[in-house]
């Protein structure tokens, strides 16, 4: 009995670990709210996202347990985590709804004023530059997908190291984003400024006055349907597509030949977060201290995890621990 439970045992690093752990605890308590609360939810949708995750940590443990590829095992295992992490973080943002705090926006537009900012200037002005707002939309989008590359790239390349401090920081940043945004909420610009119909037209942002006014709706009366087609980046501040660039940034800071181009894309996130994401301006500063922040927990909590094992920092490809073996 106690074979076969061993066999059964998953095999996880401990920084792996916490992220199962604190995804667990975000999945349990968003479907209790959920069907306690009655609220219309995507069974079907986010129970394919669990299972795609499922079978990518399954696959992982496979290559790991077995010993075929600890590197892909890795990449893997993580994507799994991150995947079903990132679905139910932002259920259970959602489920902070309604949300009876008074918005800190008029405050942050105050901020924003004192430099000279002001968001429908800054709309109507980039309708003037119909490329340059393209390559931004473009940008703005690229978020999700790129990090699931990075997340790819880091375990399949061996930086195991800088891959759970990346998902570690994630993590953080995420949660403790969520937690100050249900205290003091904020729902950006959008939601206090109306577009006029030409600029709309003109500049098809991905965040316009009307996303602000769903916003508004959901904060007083709380979601009726809940669903990975339909959910919308609720928090302005800290901005998580600036805190995410940051990580981005930082992550694949040793991927020589992937570097540039995740600098440069992740730079100009910044200022698609004005433009399309419907941004203060003092969000982007916010959204870096809070990266720096969670970068300093989460590279002194793997480190103090790697202490405690025998685990590497690096994982060397297995062509060469092949050779190794046969040397």
């Amino acid at each position: 009995m106690n074979q076969l439970t061993r066999k059964i045992e998953l095999d996880l690093w401990e920084p792996e670990r916490f992220v199962l752990l604190i995804t667990t605890c975000l999945v349990g308590l968003s479907i209790a709210q959920v069907v306690w609360r009655g609220i219309g939810f995507d069974w079907a949708a986010y129970g394919s996202i669990g299972a795609i995750a499922l079978v990518c940590i399954a696959g992982g443990q496979f290559y790991r347990i077995s010993g075929r590829s600890e590197r892909i095992g890795v990449a893997l295992t993580c994507t799994g985590l991150f995947a079903v992490f990132s679905a139910f973080m932002v259920v259970f943002n959602y489920l902070l709804m309604p949300i009876t705090r008074p918005s800190i926006d008029p405050w942050l537009v105050w901020i924003d004023g004192l430099y000279g900012y002001h968001w429908p200037d800054v709309m109507a002005w980039s309708v003037q530059q119909p490329t340059a707002s393209l390559v931004l939309k473009l940008v703005y989008m690229s978020t999700v997908p790129q990090l699931a590359v990075l997340v790819v790239i880091l375990g399949l390349t061996g930086r195991v190291r800088q891959l759970h401090v990346f998902l570690l920081s994630v993590v953080i940043t995420s949660v403790t984003g969520v937690v100050f945004w249900g205290m003091f909420p904020s729902h950006g610009p959008s939601a206090m400024f109306s577009l006029p119909p030409e600029v709309v037209r003109s500049l098809n942002p991905v965040v316009a006055d009307d996303y602000g006014r769903e916003l508004l709706r959901l904060a007083t009366n709380g979601p009726d349907y809940i669903s990975p087609e339909n959910v919308k980046g609720l928090i302005a501040v800290p901005s998580f597509h600036a805190v995410l660039a940051f990580q981005a940034i930082y992550a694949m800071r040793g991927v020589k030949w992937l570097f540039p181009i995740f600098l440069i894309v992740n730079i100009l996130i910044l200022p698609s977060a004005l433009v399309h994401g419907g941004h203060h301006l003092i969000d982007l500063p916010i959204g870096f201290l809070w990266f720096l922040a969670g970068l300093w927990i989460a590279k002194r909590t793997v480190d103090s995890m790697y202490r405690n094992t025998d685990k590497p920092p690096f994982l060397t490809s297995d062509l060469e621990r092949a050779g190794e073996v046969a040397g």
